[in-house]
């Protein structure tokens, strides 16, 4: 029996729930959120869907947190969202701030649970919720880009994307970097001559979310697809590799930033020690701004929770 619960029900959230509910590999699934009805009527549609697919989910829409207890698997998409111009790390302090809610009130009544952070900017949410609920953390991290990677090169080379493999690691988002030595096309290692730069690559893969955001008013389809697949190895163990964030304790803090490494019921191990220099020193590079960047973070968040005291 696996049961998922789902906080937050915006259009992300939604994505992740239905794709995730109708793989059919669940049986049950709770879905939360402030709005007034929201996850009730999302609810009934989820129901209506289940029917036409014969599929034996038990699903529960509520406004109520306290019926979100028990659960295997937590997924957090909410917060709010990037809109355009804003970077992810914008958010911060707003989210990090429903983080801290959450985590009250969703550590005691799911022990144990695997927790999966969606909300941005998700790797330091990831952090922001593992400080303060104590619970095991992952973030979606790179698994994004790494899919956004792989497609663009499969598309420059007109190839089929199941040719192209590989992983973009580092903090999720504009300082995500693509580690080149895991990149293969046709099992062979990159290389420029293929007919397309790397420069080209990293820009794409860099870029894209926004030009999304810019016109579509948010990225969905993509991550929500792609997240999917991340609850999906969890759930039935499927031990592969992914460029997910995993607890790194740096310093005097815990602290998410993506590699590749084998996920299923538990995380681990990591492949990060077979990468080449140069990519090692990129995710080195990436915690250390990384954690520079969220101490700063945390002194604003704790200002502010004292301003409102």
């Amino acid at each position: 029996m696996t049961k998922v619960a789902f906080i937050g029900s915006g259009k992300i959230g939604q994505t992740i729930a239905f794709n995730t509910i109708m793989g059919g590999y669940i049986d049950e699934a709770v879905i939360y959120d402030i709005i007034p009805e929201l996850p009730e009527k999302f609810e009934h549609e989820l129901r209506h869907a289940l029917a036409s697919r014969k599929l034996k989910v038990e699903v529960l829409g509520t406004n109520n947190i306290e019926d979100v207890n028990g659960a295997d698997i937590v997924v957090i998409t909410a917060g709010k969202p990037r809109k355009p111009g804003m970077s992810r790390r914008d958010l911060f302090v707003d989210n990090a701030k429903i983080m801290i809610d959450l985590a009250d009130k969703l550590a005691k009544r799911n022990r144990g649970a695997l927790y999966i952070m969606v909300a941005n900017p998700v790797d330091m949410m990831a952090s922001v919720f593992t400080k303060y609920s104590g619970e095991y953390t992952i973030s979606t991290g790179d698994q994004v880009e790494t899919m956004r990677m792989r497609s663009y090169i499969a598309k420059k080379l007109k190839i089929q994307v199941t040719d192209v493999n590989g992983y973009v690691g580092g903090e999720h988002g504009e300082d995500a970097v693509v580690l080149w030595s895991t990149v293969t096309v046709k099992g062979k290692p990159f290389d420029e001559s293929m007919g397309v730069s790397k420069d080209e690559v990293e820009e794409y893969v860099k870029k894209i979310p926004g030009e999304i955001i810019r016109v579509m008013g948010g990225t969905t389809w993509g991550p929500g697809t792609i997240i999917e697949e991340i609850i999906r190895a969890v759930a039935l163990n499927e031990n592969k590799v992914m460029s997910i964030a995993f607890p790194h304790k740096y310093e005097d803090e815990i602290i998410h930033v993506s590699e590749p490494v084998v996920v299923g019921r538990s995380i681990g191990p990591s492949l990060e020690p077979l990468l080449d220099e140069k990519d090692r020193w990129h995710l080195m590079a990436s915690i250390k701004d990384f954690y520079s960047v969220y101490k700063e973070n945390l002194k604003q968040l704790e200002q502010s929770l004292t301003a409102k005291q």
